[in-house]
């Protein structure tokens, strides 16, 4: 009797774990082209009426030297998650509030082409992002020459979904970030929750555009919290150990529940010697906190 009570829990088993990895086999995971995902967005802008809707970069580089560092800016966020998720829960509820900033080149010394530039959140259902400040600097810095191939600063979701940048809103160079507003073309975005900084020890979820590897997850702990001026509040940053590269600049960092909780800034190298061979030992990735981002929202 005991032998067959102990097949019968086998044979059991073997079902419901067939069950299990057929409903896995079955699941949404997508694989995607994304070889093909800059070519698809010249596609979308040079589409009848598109690009009209833009503003070239030279408008858009006159406006916002009219900015004022620090202003403002007029934003409910949206409230905080409570609820633990699975990082795969994570990046498919926040995945729609990434946007990759791209650069339009008009066809000079080169052909025209979309370029992936940088990383953006969305921070409400109209249009408002961030961002950080090295992403704009070019047009941030009045002394800054444009380089004439470059044409429009646009971002888009990835789906391909083309939105104009329509103005800079506010920006920090301290805390190396830039708010601004895009035309969502009559589109409701979905937007990021904001969370509170994280201490040390504490696990962190990125999502952002690395060059060539467009909404690339990468995930780590906090390693180290700093001021880089302790005068200046804008000055904090959170280091982790979570990986990012060129292109993921503005990308978000979010913690267990999927709340944004700082902003990818930089990395600074650690070599073993200052003359080669260098030997790279580490990488230090610097982070902007989510503390640094809300000083500069005011609730409407």
């Amino acid at each position: 009797m005991g032998y067959y009570c102990r097949l019968l829990c086998v044979v059991l088993f073997g079902v419901l774990f067939g069950i299990k990895c057929q409903a896995q086999q079955k699941g949404d995971v997508v694989y995607r082209d994304y070889t093909r995902q800059e070519a698809a967005l010249l596609d979308s802008l040079k589409r009848e009426g598109v690009m009209s809707l833009f503003k070239g970069i030279n408008e858009l580089k006159k406006q916002v030297l009219e900015v004022k560092e620090s202003t403002p800016v007029n934003v409910r966020p949206r409230r905080e998650e409570r609820r633990k998720m699975a990082p795969e829960e994570i990046i498919k509820r926040r995945r729609e509030s990434v946007l990759m900033v791209n650069k339009y080149l008009r066809a000079m010394a080169g052909p025209e082409m979309v370029t992936g530039w940088a990383t953006a959140v969305v921070l409400s259902e109209d249009g408002i992002c961030v961002t950080n400040y090295h992403v704009f600097w070019e047009l941030l810095d009045a002394k800054v020459k444009l380089n004439p191939r470059d044409s429009i600063m646009f971002v888009a979701t990835e789906n391909g979904r083309v939105y104009p940048i329509t103005e800079v809103l506010s920006f920090n160079r301290a805390a190396d970030m830039a708010f601004f507003k895009i035309d969502t073309r009559g589109d409701v975005l979905v937007p990021m929750p904001l969370g509170c900084d994280l201490p040390v020890g504490a696990n962190v979820h990125l999502l952002s555009n690395p060059e060539g590897y467009p909404y690339a997850y990468t995930q780590g702990v906090v390693s180290r919290t700093i001021t880089l001026n302790p005068a200046d509040p804008f000055a904090n940053r959170m280091e982790m150990t979570a990986d990012f590269a060129k292109g993921s600049s503005g990308g978000p960092i979010m913690d267990d529940r999927g709340n944004m909780v700082a902003m990818v800034s930089c990395i600074r190298a650690i070599y073993y010697s200052q003359q080669p061979p260098y030997y790279l030992q580490m990488n230090v990735k610097l982070t902007v906190p989510v503390s640094s981002i809300r000083k500069l929202i005011q609730t409407k």
